[in-house]
């Protein structure tokens, strides 16, 4: 159902919608984006909830949610046009 659109239509959605492994890679780049190159991607605790579909634009947004030393927890959420699509924490350790 993710790569094939006959197939995801016979099971009932409008069409293909975006796969896990696609969303971590997203959120991963978001996170990694904000600490700089030198940023490391420790931890990546994410739930899927709504699809997001071709042509939906996914918006995401992060908080920082615990800082110590130097590491981060960053709360994560993607929402689109059905709700979130993907919430959850990144932990990364920040650059010297």
């Amino acid at each position: 159902m993710h790569h094939d659109r006959d197939a995801a239509i016979r099971r009932g959605t409008p069409d293909i919608f975006m796969n896990i492994l696609t969303t971590s890679g997203l959120v991963a780049r978001y996170a990694t984006d904000w600490t700089g190159p030198e940023g490391l991607l420790t931890a990546l605790r994410i739930r899927l909830g709504a699809p997001n579909f071709p042509g939906d634009t996914m918006l995401l947004e992060g908080r920082v949610a615990k800082l110590e030393g130097g590491r981060v927890e960053l709360a994560i959420r993607g929402g689109n046009r059905l709700g979130d699509h993907v919430t959850g924490t990144v932990e990364l350790r920040l650059p010297v």
